[in-house]
C-alpha cells in the first residue's frame, strides 16, 4: 500500500512549527537560531541553494549571515573564517 504525500504542504507545516518554537524561544529571552553560510566562488547551482536556505531562515524567524569568499582563496584562509 502506498500513499501519496503532498511536499509542498508539509513542508508549510514543518516551517509554521519551526516558526512558532523560534517565536517561544524569542519571547522568553532566548537565542535566536542563526544559519551562518560560507559560498565560496560562483556556482549557479550553490549560489541558488545557499539563497534559497537563506529566504527559509527569514520565513521562519532565524537570522542568517552568507560569506562570500573568492574561489581563489587559499585553504588555511577559509579555515580561519570558520574559527572567527
Amino acid at each position: 500500500m502506498y500513499q501519496i504525500i503532498d511536499g509542498k504542504k508539509v513542508s508549510e507545516e514543518i516551517q509554521l512549527e519551526i516558526a512558532a518554537e523560534v517565536t517561544a524561544i524569542k519571547s522568553s529571552g532566548g537565542k535566536v537560531p542563526h544559519l551562518a553560510a560560507i559560498l565560496v566562488g560562483n556556482n549557479p547551482a550553490s549560489e541558488t541553494y545557499v539563497n534559497g536556505k537563506v529566504k527559509a531562515c527569514e520565513r521562519v524567524g532565524f537570522k542568517s549571515s552568507l560569506i562570500r569568499m573568492d574561489a581563489s582563496i587559499s585553504e588555511n584562509d577559509l579555515l580561519q573564517k570558520f574559527r572567527s
